[in-house]
C-alpha cells in the first residue's frame, strides 16, 4: 500500500510538472507569434504621445532614427492626438438601452423580463460600466483591440449572513478592462473570440496579491508590464518605466469544452507553480454552456485576423509626411531670415563668422583685394510647401473620418445650419462601424451578466431603481427573473442621428397625427414620454402621474383575479381601461369565466364614467 501511494504521488507530481511546462511553453510560443502586433501597438502609443521620430527596425525593435544633420529641425506637429480625442468624445455618447425578451407572452414572464432589465441596469451601475467602456475604448482606439473580462465576485453585493465566523455576501458581477497586451489567442487568424480553442490571459501581479488570492508564496522579480518578460535594467534608468518589482507573470489558460474536458478547463500557472486547475468557472455561453469570460471590442476589423486595427496605423504615414513638410518649411524659413552668406576662400575668418553670424552692428573684416562676402539672393518660399501641407491636412480628415466643421477652412463658406448639420452627419457616418462594435460589446456583456446571475444567484435579490422622475423604487428578483437571456438593444446607434434630428422627428410625428388619439388629443401618458425624449421632462405638470396610474392599474389586475375591485375616484379611466384590457387579452386563456366577468364589470365601470364625464362636459 505504501509503494502504491508513493508511485501515485510521483505520477501526480509528473502530471503537474508536465502541465506547468505545457502552459509555459504554449504561452512563450504565442508571445513570439504575436510580437509583430505588439511592436505596432507600441509604435501607435509612441505616435499618440508625441514621440513621432521612432520606427521598427529589422530586428523588431522600436528605435529612434535620429538626425541626419545636426541642423535639422525635428519638431512634432501632433494631429493624431486631437483626432483620437475627438473620436473618443464622439463615442462617449454611446449608451445603449438594454431590453430582455420574455420566454412567453405570459404576464409573469413579461414581469420577469422587466426585472432582468433592471438587473442589467443595476449591474452596469455597480460596476461603473461607463468608465470601464471608456478605458477599453481607449485601448481599442490606440491598439485596435480592447477586452472586457466578466467575473463573479462572491464577496460583492449585500451581506446576507455569516458562516463559520465569516461574512457571507450575495455576490455581484465584476467587469474589468483588459489590455490587448495581456490576451493571447491560440490562432491569430481566427476573427471571432468564440472560434478559438483556447485563450491565454497573462498579466503581471505582485507576489503579495498572488499570496492573497491563491495562497501560494512565490519569489518575485522585476517584470516588464508590456512585454511580460523579466527586466534586467538597473533601477533608476529611463528603461525602468512600466516595470513592476517583486512581481510574477500569472498565466491563465482558458480551454473550450471538448470530449476530454466537457466543462472546459482553466489552468493557472505562475513562477513554475500550479495555482489552479479545474473546470471553467462560468456558464456564460448560449444555453448555459461553458465559454470564455471575455468580450472583444475592435476599432476596425481585419478580415481573417483576431486583432483589429487602429486608425492611428493609417494616420502614421500621413503624420510622418506632415512632420517632414513642416520641418523642411521651418528650415527654409530659417534660411530666409538668417540668410546664407557666400565668401571667397581665405577672405574672412570663417570660424568667427559661423559662430557669431551677422549680429546687428557687427564689423565684418575681409582681406584687401578679395571679393566682399554677400548674401545669396533670389531665395523665396516655394509654393509646393503650402500645397503639400494643405493636401496632408485634408488626408488627416479623409483617413480618420474626423473633421472640425466649425473651423475648417474648406467649410468656412458654409453658413447655414442645415449645411453644417449635413457635414456633422457625414462625420458621424464614418464612425458608425466603430460605434456598432462598442454597442455589440454592451450587448455581449449584458448577456453574460444575466447568465452569471442565473448561475450564482440564490434567494431573492433587492434592486434599487430610480425612474425618470427621480423616484426610488425597490424591486425583488429571484431565479425566475433571469430565466431568459434573450437581450437586445432598444435604441438605435447614437451616431446615426444628431439630437437636433431626433427632436425634429418627434415634431414631425406630432404634426402627422401619429401621436394623438382618435379625437386628435395628445394623451397625458404620450405627452409625458414626448417631453422626456425632448429633454424637458421637468415641464410635465403632472410629474409622472400617467406612470403612477399605469402602476396602479397593473396592481389592480392581480386583485381582480381574486376578488371584485371597485374603481377609485382618482383613477384616470382611459389609462385603466387600456391596462385592464391589455391584461385580459394577454391572459385570456388562463382566466376563468368568473375572473373574466370581474374584469368586464370593472372595465365597464370605467367606460361608464368616461361616458358620463363626456355628457357633463368634464373632459
Amino acid at each position: 500500500m505504501i509503494k502504491k501511494s508513493i508511485a501515485k504521488s510521483h505520477e501526480q507530481e509528473r502530471y503537474i510538472e508536465d502541465l506547468i511546462n505545457s502552459v509555459q511553453d504554449d504561452f512563450e510560443k504565442r508571445r513570439k507569434e504575436r510580437l509583430t502586433y505588439e511592436r505596432q501597438w507600441e509604435l501607435n502609443m509612441n505616435f499618440l504621445s508625441g514621440n513621432q521620430f521612432c520606427d521598427v527596425n529589422g530586428r523588431g525593435e522600436i528605435f529612434d532614427n535620429g538626425k541626419a544633420f545636426y541642423w535639422q529641425n525635428r519638431g512634432v506637429f501632433n494631429h493624431i492626438a486631437p483626432i483620437v480625442d475627438t473620436r473618443l468624445s464622439r463615442f462617449s455618447s454611446i449608451n445603449p438601452t438594454m431590453s430582455v425578451r420574455p420566454e412567453t407572452d405570459d404576464d409573469v414572464d413579461v414581469a420577469a423580463a422587466t426585472l432582468a432589465e433592471k438587473l442589467i441596469e443595476n449591474a452596469f451601475k455597480v460596476t461603473a460600466m461607463a468608465d470601464v467602456v471608456k478605458k477599453v475604448t481607449v485601448w481599442s482606439e490606440t491598439c485596435g483591440t480592447g477586452f472586457y473580462k466578466i467575473l463573479w465576485d462572491s464577496n460583492g453585493g449585500n451581506k446576507v449572513g455569516t458562516a463559520d465566523g465569516k461574512d457571507v455576501y450575495e455576490g455581484e458581477v465584476e467587469i474589468l478592462p483588459v489590455s490587448p497586451f495581456e490576451i493571447f489567442p491560440d490562432n491569430l487568424y481566427t476573427q471571432e473570440l468564440n472560434d478559438c480553442e483556447s485563450i491565454i490571459h497573462a498579466r503581471v501581479m505582485s507576489t503579495k496579491n498572488v499570496k492573497e488570492k491563491y495562497g501560494v508564496s512565490l519569489i518575485g522579480q522585476k517584470i516588464d508590464v508590456m512585454s511580460l518578460t523579466k527586466n534586467e535594467t538597473p533601477i533608476g534608468t529611463d528603461d525602468t518605466r512600466g516595470v513592476m518589482e517583486d512581481a510574477v507573470v500569472v498565466i491563465e489558460r482558458y480551454e473550450r469544452p471538448s470530449k476530454e474536458f466537457p466543462c472546459g478547463r482553466l489552468v493557472t500557472v505562475a513562477g513554475d507553480k500550479l495555482l489552479y486547475v479545474g473546470d471553467l468557472p462560468y456558464k456564460n455561453g448560449e444555453k448555459q454552456t461553458y465559454t470564455f469570460p471575455f468580450v472583444k471590442q475592435v476599432a476596425l476589423s481585419q478580415a481573417g485576423c483576431f486583432f483589429g486595427i487602429s486608425v492611428i496605423e493609417r494616420l502614421i504615414p500621413v503624420q510622418r509626411a506632415f512632420n517632414a513638410v513642416k520641418n523642411r518649411k521651418h528650415e527654409f524659413l530659417n534660411r530666409l531670415s538668417m540668410g546664407i552668406m557666400t565668401v571667397e576662400d581665405g577672405s574672412v575668418d570663417v570660424d568667427d563668422l559661423s559662430e557669431d553670424g551677422l549680429s546687428p552692428g557687427k564689423v565684418l573684416v575681409y582681406r584687401q583685394g578679395s571679393k566682399a562676402p554677400e548674401l545669396m539672393s533670389d531665395m523665396t518660399m516655394p509654393s509646393d510647401f503650402n500645397e503639400e501641407e494643405s493636401k496632408l491636412l485634408n488626408e488627416f480628415v479623409i483617413v480618420s473620418g474626423v473633421s472640425d466643421v466649425t473651423s475648417s477652412q474648406s467649410n468656412a463658406s458654409l453658413s447655414s445650419a442645415s449645411a453644417l448639420e449635413l457635414l456633422i452627419e457625414q462625420d458621424n457616418a464614418r464612425l458608425v462601424m466603430t460605434a456598432e462594435e462598442i454597442r455589440r460589446s454592451y450587448l455581449q456583456i449584458a448577456k453574460q451578466i444575466i447568465r452569471l446571475y442565473a448561475q450564482f444567484s440564490a434567494g431573492v435579490r433587492a434592486i434599487k431603481y430610480q425612474d425618470d422622475f427621480n423616484k426610488t423604487r425597490v424591486y425583488y428578483a429571484d431565479k425566475r427573473s433571469v430565466s431568459s437571456d434573450d437581450v437586445y438593444i432598444v435604441n438605435e446607434n447614437e451616431l446615426l442621428y444628431t439630437p437636433r434630428q431626433k427632436k425634429e422627428m418627434i415634431f414631425e410625428l406630432y404634426e402627422s397625427g401619429l401621436l394623438t388619439d382618435n379625437e386628435g388629443k395628445l394623451r397625458p401618458a404620450i405627452k409625458e414620454k414626448v417631453l422626456a425624449l425632448l429633454g424637458y421632462k421637468e415641464l410635465d405638470y403632472q410629474k409622472g402621474l400617467a406612470r403612477l396610474q399605469e402602476d396602479k392599474a397593473q396592481r389592480e389586475n392581480d386583485l381582480l383575479r381574486k376578488e371584485d375591485t371597485a374603481i377609485d375616484e382618482i383613477d384616470d379611466d382611459a389609462i385603466h381601461v387600456d391596462e385592464h384590457t391589455r391584461y385580459v387579452l394577454s391572459e385570456f386563456t388562463t382566466l376563468k369565466d368568473k375572473q373574466k366577468q370581474r374584469f368586464y364589470a370593472h372595465i365597464k365601470a370605467h367606460k361608464d364614467r368616461i361616458q358620463q364625464k363626456n355628457i357633463n362636459g368634464e373632459n
